[in-house]
């Protein structure tokens, strides 16, 4: 019992249980408490007259804040074309675009002698963030109801000062001039599982030819060097060929059988072909055990969640909350690459490979992981986030570029 209890995996056991688990809950932060704050939202102005101009004015300088939130709920960016507005809907992060019709001026004028409202177009892209997304649409709407009954009742106000009467089939439209109509761009309908959708597939494919390759390189033992490389480059060729087919055909059954399409399809192709071929690359070590194999595995997710992180602290950069998210899950990465190391390093040494053993464990990253020296960083990392929160990317970004610079030369060969 004392020998487990002092084994330092016993620890990491620990650690990585407490580690993964609030992890896990922090990535639920998002959707449990979704406060609207600073989301980015176009307006164009097709109108030149007042009223046109007067509404834009209104929204830009619009302040309406959520309950418990430091910021406005709306981050107003201004167009001149609906085009240029389009383009940061799609590709710029925007949430959503109004569009104020060229005739709005003259509609308001006229409605009490016409009773047609003018419409005000919302483009809302819902695959940004479909819950995020349908909220900002409400939160549009009721602002533009709010804006159109606010012109309503000073035309009402100009008809009574004129003892002009207001007829009945008109005083709807007279009271709110406004026509708010919603449309969807990037629709994420019938999509809720859209997200995981390739995950299994690929995760559960790259098994099979991983497999075996494994038992295919255990049943070729070459004896010259010129052999180990013909044989590790035919494996390669044969990966990244599998990884293509994977990609490419795994995109396609998506498409015909669970109707999913995407805009972008070679290129979700290309990125499962990579992520496949990383997956399987890993059996190229010289023997692989089940402590390789489940390293691995923790390895990738924990890389997996890299982008996660990444997103939420680029959308809340000066926040805490997303900082310190991000560097639990850079702490985690690390300690999965640190063991993904260790067992591989272990085996070689096993296997009689004391060179291959040394060039892993003399690794810079390796030592520093291992060493005191990262406990103090994370340390040093949560206090500078507690004092300026875009620190911590900052301190992330110097240890990767001391790890790159301090990595040997001969460290991707472990040849004897």
């Amino acid at each position: 019992m004392k020998r487990i209890l002092k084994n330092k995996f016993f620890a990491f056991a620990v650690l990585a249980t407490l580690l993964v688990t609030l992890i896990m809950t922090l990535a639920q932060l998002p959707t449990a408490k979704s406060t609207i704050q600073n989301v980015p939202v176009g307006i164009v102005n097709q109108d030149q007259g007042p009223i046109g101009k007067s509404l834009t004015n209104k929204a830009m300088h619009n302040k309406t804040k959520a309950d418990h939130a430091d910021h406005p709920m709306l981050k107003w960016y201004e167009y001149k074309t609906i085009k240029a507005a389009n383009h940061a809907l799609s590709f710029n992060g925007n949430y959503a675009t109004v569009i104020i019709p060229k005739d709005l001026s003259q509609s308001v004028q006229t409605v009490g002698q016409t009773g047609q409202k003018s419409t005000v177009k919302i483009v809302i892209n819902q695959g940004r963030n479909h819950t995020l997304a349908t909220n900002v649409s409400s939160v549009l709407t009721s602002l533009l109801n709010k804006v159109g009954t606010s012109i309503g009742t000073g035309v009402l106000a100009k008809m009574a000062a004129l003892n002009l009467s207001v007829p009945a089939s008109k005083a709807e439209a007279i009271a709110n001039p406004i026509n708010v109509k919603t449309s969807i761009v990037h629709s994420t309908k019938n999509l809720e599982a859209a997200s995981s959708v390739f995950f299994q597939p690929i995760w559960i494919t790259s098994l099979v030819p991983t497999m075996l390759l494994y038992f295919a390189s255990r049943a070729f033992q070459p004896k010259h060097k010129k052999d180990v490389l013909a044989f590790k480059g035919t494996v390669v060729g044969i990966v990244a060929l599998l990884s293509l087919i994977v990609g490419f055909v795994t995109t396609f059954y998506v498409s015909q059988f669970l109707g999913y399409h995407f805009p972008d399809s070679p290129l979700i192709s290309l990125f499962l072909a990579i992520a496949t071929f990383a997956f399987i690359m890993f059996f190229l070590a010289k023997r692989i055990t089940k402590k390789i194999y489940w390293a691995n595995n923790l390895w990738i997710f924990t890389m997996s969640l890299i982008p996660v992180a990444a997103a939420w602290v680029g959308r809340y950069i000066t926040y805490p909350g997303p900082e310190i998210f991000y560097l639990l899950v850079f702490i985690a990465w690390s300690l999965a690459y640190f063991y993904l190391s260790y067992a591989i390093a272990n085996q070689l040494k096993q296997d009689g490979d004391l060179k291959a053993y040394q060039k892993i464990t003399g690794m810079f990253i390796y030592r520093f992981i291992r060493s005191y020296w990262f406990i103090l960083s994370v340390i040093v990392t949560l206090i500078g986030i507690y004092i300026y929160p875009p620190i911590g990317l900052a301190l992330g970004l110097i240890e990767l570029i001391v790890n790159g610079i301090k990595t040997n030369a001969d460290s991707d060969n472990l040849q004897k």
